[in-house]
């Protein structure tokens, strides 16, 4: 059952977590119950492996609770992600292998959005593709620089 909100928005409790991230949040109702109707919200225990290197791109991740820890290739935290935050989109949106590890740093609910539910969304919202793609761009820069810092 969904509820309108005050201002005319659907008030759906997924719905409105998903506006809430940071890209997506531009989606119309009809794009976002799709979305989130296609998906699915799926939890992980703290330790958990939840991408591992080199996997095939099958879906985008965005952490509606919890807390991530993005990996590179000796286990060093490159990222740590938490609501609101999204992930692997890079590798979806280059057709390109998972280029890290993936790890629940906590219990964590995340809404696992596949490729074809992705790809569609893409398609309809020709804006959200390159919006994505630059925060994915600035996320790599800022794991770059602070990969490049003497600890």
């Amino acid at each position: 059952m969904t509820e309108r909100a005050h201002a005319g928005q659907l008030s759906h409790s997924l719905v409105a977590r998903v506006r809430a991230v940071p890209g997506l949040s531009s989606l119309g109702d009809e794009l976002l119950l799709e979305l989130v109707g296609d998906s699915a919200n799926l939890a992980w225990r703290a330790g958990r492996t939840v991408l591992e290197r080199g996997s095939a791109p099958d879906a985008l991740y965005v952490v509606l609770s919890g807390a991530v820890r993005v990996l590179d290739g000796e286990g060093g935290e490159l990222a740590r992600l938490g609501p609101g935050d999204h992930f692997g989109e890079f590798s979806l949106l280059l057709g390109q292998p998972r280029q890290h590890d993936v790890v629940a740093a906590e219990d964590c609910e995340l809404l696992v959005v596949p490729k074809e539910c992705f790809d569609r969304t893409v398609a309809a919202d020709p804006e959200l593709g390159p919006r994505i793609r630059e925060q994915a761009e600035q996320r790599m820069r800022e794991n770059t620089r602070e990969s490049l810092v003497p600890p």
